[in-house]
């Protein structure tokens, strides 16, 4: 069978150039496309860059303008700190939700113009909705540790917080911050010596001392006062214990040639001496006193721990404070307060040791804590401020080896009725406000802290 052979297949030429030609304008197509895509890729690429400088400087105004605002927080802070007392003046017109403006509104930089930024600042107390969500505390409607016997206001302060706004501008961008301001509330002093505990053991025998309530300038001579505010008792107790009033006037009786001076209990106007200046008071309270305790501890400039059945004995306190203020055994000047705290660890059972044995010729000025353990001070003593001895076997002893004084005040706060407080030889408490003002004054930037920062 003989294969037959087919002719070859031409493709038409009409069609091979349509073919082409479509191609072609594929191709031009594909071209336009892709340049209109990099001509938009350009366009997005100067654009952008166009914006860049402004981006840039509105990114700058918000830093800078976050910058103003917290100099406008420091501000408030110095300001707040500054008058730890006066806290209700910075609130005058102030309503909750608002506050009022603490300062200068639109207050320039120190030592620069308006173009580098100007913030306002706004205070008002923690009494309105929600607030209690920031402060960690009830709304301040009720009294408290700062307000006397008013309760908190929208211009009055009695939980000891109010709640600071700060608003910094440069140009037309704002930032906002919001901060919460609290100090530590020292309870207004009741004595010259008080016993706000469960237990005011008192033992005045073979002792000369002056207790003295009324107001005395840190120059002035025992018994001979100048100061210009008005008395306290010479000695208080418990409100709720008053029984303890009247065993610390027996230990009085029984030891006539101590002389306790203060506020006379039957005529609050006047001042007298002996038995009618020791009273059962409520105004200082044991918790009070605990709070005020938690509260300064973790500011102190030195602090000491003492294991079970231990002493710290310490001798010439004061003498390294001319060379070195920043010494374990500075407690403090009058130009430079400390705070001291020394931490007992209470006895089980048996006799109580003192935790803090003061040997020498030693002084210092702030305010000195001792809790869980007795203090007892031998020697030439000389505390401008205020001494704290509080938690179990609280209690003060006066040795009688030399001359002993206290400017300022000095609080038992005895929590298990274990510590004796002896006053013995020549100890001499001396109730003094400018004393405490110079201590609480020296003090007052660590007395102030801030929490719960907001940004808006």
């Amino acid at each position: 069978m003989t294969a037959v052979e087919r002719p070859p297949r031409h493709r038409h030429p009409s069609r091979d150039s349509r073919l082409i030609e479509a191609e072609r304008g594929v191709a031009l197509v594909m071209t336009l496309i892709i340049l209109l895509i990099l001509s938009g890729l350009v366009l997005a690429l100067l654009s952008a860059s166009g914006f860049e400088p402004q981006i840039s400087s509105n990114h700058s105004h918000t830093v800078r303008a976050r910058y103003v605002a917290e100099a406008g927080i420091e501000y408030a802070y110095g300001q707040l700190a500054a008058n730890t007392d006066a806290w209700d003046d910075s609130l005058a017109g102030a309503t909750c939700a608002l506050g009022t403006i603490l300062g200068a509104p639109t207050s320039n930089l120190p030592g620069l113009g308006s173009a580098h930024g100007t913030f306002t600042v706004r205070v008002r107390n923690d009494c309105d909705t929600n607030d209690d969500r920031r402060t960690g505390l009830s709304l301040d409607t009720t009294t408290g540790p700062c307000g006397g016997a008013g309760p908190g206001s929208p211009t009055h302060d009695a939980n000891c917080q109010v709640i600071v706004t700060s608003t910094g501008r440069i140009g037309s961008t704002t930032r906002t911050i919001s901060v919460v301001v609290s100090k530590i509330a020292f309870p207004a002093p009741t004595a010259a010596l008080a016993f706000p505990g469960i237990q005011a053991n008192v033992d005045f025998s073979n002792s000369n001392i002056v207790i003295d309530g009324r107001d005395t300038r840190l120059s002035d001579s025992p018994g001979a006062p100048t100061g210009s505010a008005s008395a306290v008792y010479g000695i208080t107790v418990n409100g709720g214990l008053p029984a303890l009033a009247t065993q610390v006037k027996t230990a009085l009786a029984n030891s006539p040639q101590n002389d306790v001076r203060g506020k006379d209990e039957t005529n609050v106007t006047a001042t007298t001496q002996g038995p009618n200046t020791i009273r059962a008071d409520d105004t200082l309270t044991s918790q009070a006193v605990s709070d005020l305790v938690a509260g300064l501890r973790s500011s102190a400039d030195v602090s000491i721990h003492v294991a079970t059945g231990e002493t710290y004995s310490v001798g010439n306190i004061g003498a390294t404070c001319s060379t070195n203020l920043k010494s374990s055994t500075c407690w403090g000047t009058t130009a430079r307060p400390k705070i001291v705290y020394l931490r007992g660890t209470p006895s089980e059972g048996g006799a109580p040791r003192p935790a803090l044995n003061v040997l020498g010729d030693s002084g210092g000025t702030g305010i000195l804590i001792v809790e869980n353990g007795a203090v007892e001070i031998g020697g030439n003593f000389r505390w401008n401020g205020s001494i704290i001895v509080t938690g179990r076997d609280a209690a003060i002893r006066y040795r009688g080896d030399g001359n002993q004084s206290v400017y300022g005040e000095v609080i038992v706060n005895d929590s298990n009725n274990s510590g004796v407080t002896n006053l013995a030889g020549m100890a001499s408490v001396f109730y003094s406000t400018e004393a405490l003002d110079l201590v609480q004054k020296g003090l007052r930037r660590r007395l102030v802290s801030t929490h719960g920062w907001i940004d808006h």
